[in-house]
């Protein structure tokens, strides 16, 4: 009965480990699988600009960046009065809990403003393009992607090692203040 119960528990354990590296496998390959495919529209306007010739970018839109810094120049002030009043709330002693989230939602409403006639700005662009060009962007933009994506988990890596580092070295920095402070 003994020995009955020894394989039956090993059987279960043996497909939990297995299901969980089935899991972690897929996960693996979805997640690999979603990057490559997604494309950040804030960052397509500069992925444009360095995946067709100098000459192409000119001919889809000759004064591009003028007509992009006048229509976005306007958002500026309002984003910087917004997260200063953002930061302003912050700073006091007591949170107003509405004021908090109104300057929030201000910042947030005037960034997605500006965002939207950068958008609009690159799809004038886009729709000028030819599906080779709209290929090669595409293979641009998934590069950049690929890029920030190792970036940040690196510097995630980096942020871990060395949250261990300071919990390693938290203690004999404690030890040694201790010691000198005793007599």
């Amino acid at each position: 009965m003994i020995k009955d119960r020894r394989v039956i528990i090993g059987f279960i354990v043996s497909v939990i480990v297995n299901l969980a590296l089935v899991a972690y496998i897929i996960g693996n390959h979805v997640a690999s699988n979603r990057a490559e495919t997604s494309i950040d529209p804030s960052y397509a306007l500069p992925v444009m600009a360095h995946s067709l010739t100098p000459e192409r970018f000119e001919e889809l839109m000759p004064d591009y960046v003028k007509q992009l810094r006048a229509d976005v120049r306007p958002y500026y002030n309002r984003l910087r009065s917004a997260q200063a009043r953002m930061y302003r709330e912050l700073s006091k002693k007591e949170v107003n809990q509405e004021a908090l989230e109104r300057a929030i939602d201000d910042y947030w409403l005037t960034r997605h403003s500006a965002q939207s006639i950068a958008d609009s700005i690159f799809v004038e662009m886009a729709v000028q393009l030819s599906l080779e060009e709209r290929t090669e962007l595409l293979r641009a933009g998934r590069q950049t992607r690929a890029r920030y994506e190792e970036w940040r988990r690196s510097r995630a890596r980096r942020g871990d090692t060395r949250n261990e580092e300071f919990e390693r070295s938290s203690p004999d920095t404690n030890a040694e203040q201790e010691q000198t402070v005793d007599p």
